[in-house]
């Protein structure tokens, strides 16, 4: 059996938190872009018989269909070719970052857009109708009505979509960016293929602290988005 020296899981804690904004860097603009492209995915998809909404269906199908680690290796290898043909660029000494972000872009945009649009379908039809009886205009009864509402809805599923990605985006590592998990491949091959038991399980305690904060936070946020539809509806009867 292999020995395992919990002292060590400590030890390496440190030298593996270092790597943790390369992470949080990754999730987070991953996160804002994603949400901004699966935005427009949601609403396409919506214009049900349109173009667009065949166009963001196939977007949709075929991103959840590819396993995260293939898109991964072909944005990393393909894409900067694609770029040199079409626009005689080289990228190929472009940050790593740049393509870990790109292909989980790709990723998170498609599972994020059918969190968008299942929230905004439990929407009734009738707070639009109502919205904009009041005098209200279609965009300000989105914001002021429709999206307060869809947001709680949606809150558990993002959730999980960022813990998602945030799983996701250990396998940045395989092209070479020095993440979390990057890291511990690192101090493994310092230490010539020992302790590594011990170093995964302090990299599954980093990951397991980043999930319960992600998910915390959004209970909480959850909660303060109902009290507040609660007390508007209060006021509103």
């Amino acid at each position: 059996m292999i020995p395992f020296h919990l002292e060590r899981v400590w030890s390496v804690l440190p030298d593996i938190l270092a790597k943790m904004p390369k992470t949080l860097e990754i999730v987070v603009l991953t996160a804002i872009l994603g949400s901004l492209l699966g935005l427009i995915l949601a609403k396409w998809h919506l214009q049900t018989g349109s173009v667009k909404s065949k166009i963001a269906q196939s977007y949709i199908s075929a991103m959840r269909c590819t396993p995260p680690i293939v898109l991964i290796f072909l944005v990393f290898y393909a894409f900067p070719k694609l770029i040199e043909h079409i626009f005689l660029v080289d990228i190929n000494g472009w940050p790593k970052s740049v393509f870990v972000m790109s292909a989980l872009v790709l990723l998170f945009s498609a599972n994020i857009a059918v969190t968008f649009e299942a929230a905004y379908l439990a929407i009734p039809k009738g707070q639009t109708e109502a919205g904009l009886v009041s005098g209200l205009s279609e965009t300000r009864t989105f914001f002021r009505i429709i999206l307060p509402q869809a947001l709680v809805v949606a809150l558990p599923n993002i959730a999980n979509n960022l813990l998602t990605l945030l799983k996701e985006g250990s396998l940045a590592y395989m092209i070479g960016y020095v993440d979390i998990m990057g890291q511990a491949q690192n101090i493994i091959s310092r230490n010539l293929g020992n302790f590594g038991l011990e170093t995964y399980v302090a990299v599954t305690l980093v990951y397991w602290a980043v999930a319960l904060i992600i998910e915390g936070g959004s209970l909480q946020l959850e909660k303060g988005l109902s009290r507040h539809k609660g007390k508007r509806m209060e006021g509103q009867a």
